[in-house]
């Protein structure tokens, strides 16, 4: 039997796809019934997405594009209708009649928006008068500064802030109440637009605190890139109650207790032991009023609370004042040996950690990340108490791991609860004052559902809530998550946290992985904040790396190949 021709072969595999479309939609049926009806068209598309780059063959887009035919690969935000009409030019192309095939609305299919339209219209609702601006916009996270501070919140609208971002794992209610009241009065001044998004911190996992250790106050000579020292550096030794001049605010500040200061003058030398029991000598430049001393030393100096240095050839001294302790820190290198325990900080080869409940998510070969990603382990061990780690990446000579750092567990399935017990709390304050809710380390269908219930207990159901993916468990269970958040009528976005995502996925695999996400947004119709240092170089250096200069997108023009996961 001869093989069927090229345009045969394609019809066939067309219309196979299209009745696999149809059966999906037919066995997700109570899916579908249980999707709010403003998405329901969304979320019929989304599953026939799924279901196209599941089963499509990989030579279709090339066998279409040869035949000058749309190849389906850009059409997620509208996919039957683009498919059929493909078939459709398809039969009139080969002169063939109509398929007997006949696409039939399913049970319960909305008679609501799809495609672009749906999209641009839950854009609408998420954003607001963002979206009638132009569509795009830049999303800030508001500094403690700028509580009690109009003019500050002023300056960020006139520079193009449409989206005021609140971190609610920063501060507490009265601070962001400040930035509320900032906010508005900011509005009245500019006369601009700007919606209030409240992030909820989530069950984030980090080191507890360590044991608080002395402080020290390191003074380094500027230098060459070769490393050679080009100047002195410059140490202001500043009395208790002394208010040092604005001339003097780019050197070191040293608190210090001076005796016979009177002694000293231009040209005078200290003499001493730094921290590290390494000689120093620090040269007088000037004494300045309230017995403010600028000094300068050639060599690096380590300066700890009780050291003192003594004039040379006379009887002045200056020590070094109390200075309040730091937090912990461990030396962590290759081949070391931690326990994760929750008890309070015991040093030696423990670690706290604020999260215990997840130990029993765990499994031995797993990695653990700390400090995003600078330092990493494989598990060892697992109980209840505790668990115990290899660090397999640190640098040689060891690196410095603090209190109150990130934890990530790439390939872990933890079952943590979001949102949290600090969660509910912030949430009555997100629902008095918030348009939008940030939903941080949302992993299951489970968080959406208790988010959702928390906000209709407290008469709030309508409030918009977006998904930050920022694990892999979220970037492999996105769909689900877009389909239980869709249940419910109020407006749904995506955010792409490209910092802790690229932390669990590695940097390496972030471009292809954030494509993907918004390649699965734009099949659901739903909006997506594109965020993390997007607009850094364009910040630091007046110019951006790539022609993207927003970090707010409601649609996405990319073309991955790649199928869905």
């Amino acid at each position: 039997m001869n093989d069927p021709t090229p345009a045969l072969w394609m019809l066939d595999t067309l219309r196979a796809l299209r009745a696999t479309l149809e059966r999906i939609a037919v066995e997700e049926a109570a899916c579908l019934e249980a999707i709010h009806p403003d998405y329901r068209a969304s979320a019929r598309n989304l599953l026939h997405v799924m279901a196209f780059h599941r089963h499509a063959h990989p030579g279709l887009p090339k066998a279409l594009r040869q035949r000058g035919l749309c190849a389906l690969t850009d059409c997620d935000a509208h996919l039957m209708s683009s498919l059929e009409a493909v078939i459709t030019a398809l039969e009139a192309l080969e002169g063939l009649g109509p398929s007997a095939a006949v696409t039939q609305q399913q049970p319960g299919s909305p008679a609501g928006l799809g495609g672009p339209a749906a999209l641009e219209q839950h854009g609408d609702r998420l954003f607001g008068a963002l979206a009638a601006a132009g569509g795009a916009g830049i999303m800030v996270t508001l500094p403690a500064e700028a509580a009690g501070s109009p003019a500050l919140v002023a300056d960020l609208l006139a520079a193009g802030m449409s989206i005021a971002r609140i971190n609610g794992a920063d501060d507490d209610p009265v601070v962001w109440g400040r930035m509320v009241d900032a906010l508005r009065a900011a509005r009245v001044i500019t006369g601009r637009p700007c919606a209030i998004a409240m992030d909820l911190a989530g069950p984030k996992l980090r080191t507890g605190q360590l044991a608080l250790q002395p402080a020290v106050i390191r003074a380094r000579p500027p230098r060459d890139r070769m490393g050679r020292p080009t100047q002195p550096v410059r140490i202001l030794a500043v009395p208790p109650g002394a208010l040092p001049g604005p001339e003097d605010m780019e050197a070191v500040r040293l608190p210090a207790r001076l005796s016979k200061a009177k002694r000293l003058k231009q040209g005078s030398r200290l003499q001493g032991r730094d921290g590290s029991g390494r000689r120093r000598t620090l040269q007088v430049v000037r004494r300045g009023p309230d017995g403010v001393l600028l000094l300068q030393a050639e060599k690096t100096c380590h300066f700890t609370s009780g050291l003192v240095f003594r004039q040379r050839h006379g009887k002045a001294r200056l020590r070094v004042g109390p200075l309040a302790p730091e937090s912990g820190e461990r030396l962590l290198r290759p081949g070391d040996v931690l326990r994760l325990t929750p008890e309070p900080d015991q040093g030696g080869g423990t670690l706290p950690c604020t999260l215990p409940e997840v130990f029993g998510d765990l499994c031995l070969g797993e990695r653990v990340l700390f400090d995003d990603g600078r330092i990493g382990a494989v598990i060892r061990g697992v109980s209840a108490e505790e668990v115990v780690i290899e660090v397999t990446k640190a640098q040689a000579r060891g690196s410095r791991l603090r209190s109150d750092k990130g934890i990530n567990f790439p390939d872990s399935d933890l079952r943590t609860p979001a949102p949290t017990a600090k969660d509910i709390e912030d949430l009555a304050f997100a629902a008095q004052h918030a348009d939008m809710i940030s939903s941080s380390f949302v992993h299951r269908e489970s968080d959406i559902r208790s988010l959702r219930h928390c906000l209709e207990g407290m008469g709030r159901g309508d409030l918009a809530v977006v998904l930050k993916i920022e694990t892999r468990q979220a970037y492999l269970n996105l769909p689900r998550l877009l389909l239980a958040a869709m249940a419910h009528g109020a407006p749904v976005g995506v955010m792409i946290a490209r910092g802790d995502l690229a932390i669990e996925c590695g940097w390496e695999a972030l471009a292809p992985i954030q494509e993907e996400i918004l390649r699965i947004c734009t099949a659901a119709n739903v909006p997506c904040i594109w965020a993390t240092e997007v607009l850094d170089t364009l910040a630091q250096h007046g110019h951006p790396t790539s022609p993207l200069l927003t970090c707010l997108s409601f649609r996405s023009n990319c073309e991955p190949d790649d199928p869905l996961p």
